[in-house]
C-alpha cells in the first residue's frame, strides 16, 4: 500500500506544474487574459500603475545623474582648494621681508637702516 500512495504522491506535483501552466501562463501567452472581463474593468488601475512604474523609473535616473554630478562637483572643489592652499603658500614665501630684498637688489635698491621718522606740518 505504501508504494500506490508513493506512486500517487509523485503524480500529483506533476498534475500541479501542469495545472499552474495552464491556469496562470498560459494566458498570458496567447493573450486571452487581456479579453477577460475582469481585465477590462481594471485597465485604468493597470495604466495607473504602468504610469507609477515609469515616474519610479525615472526618478531613479534622475537620482543617479545628481549623485554623479554632486561626486564630480565635490571632487572639482577638493582640486581646486588644493591649488588654492599651493598659491597662497606660494604668495607667502614670495612675500617675505628678505625675499622681497632680494628681488629688489636686482633694481638697485637698498633696505633703509635709518628707522623711519614722523614729520608733522604745522599749518
Amino acid at each position: 500500500m505504501n508504494k500506490i500512495t508513493n506512486k500517487e504522491d509523485k503524480q500529483q506535483p506533476k498534475a500541479a506544474k501542469k495545472n499552474f501552466f495552464f491556469r496562470y501562463i498560459r494566458p498570458i501567452l496567447d493573450g486571452s487574459i487581456i479579453s477577460r472581463e475582469n481585465t477590462v474593468r481594471n485597465f485604468p488601475f493597470i495604466f495607473y500603475i504602468i504610469l507609477l512604474l515609469i515616474l519610479f523609473i525615472s526618478n531613479t535616473f534622475r537620482a543617479q545623474d545628481t549623485q554623479r554630478r554632486i561626486n564630480h562637483t565635490t571632487e572639482e572643489v577638493q582640486t581646486l582648494r588644493i591649488k588654492s592652499i599651493y598659491m597662497k603658500s606660494q604668495l607667502m614665501e614670495s612675500t617675505r621681508p628678505t625675499k622681497m630684498a632680494k628681488m629688489v637688489e636686482k633694481l638697485g635698491l637698498q633696505e633703509s637702516t635709518v628707522p623711519p621718522q614722523r614729520i608733522i606740518v604745522k599749518e
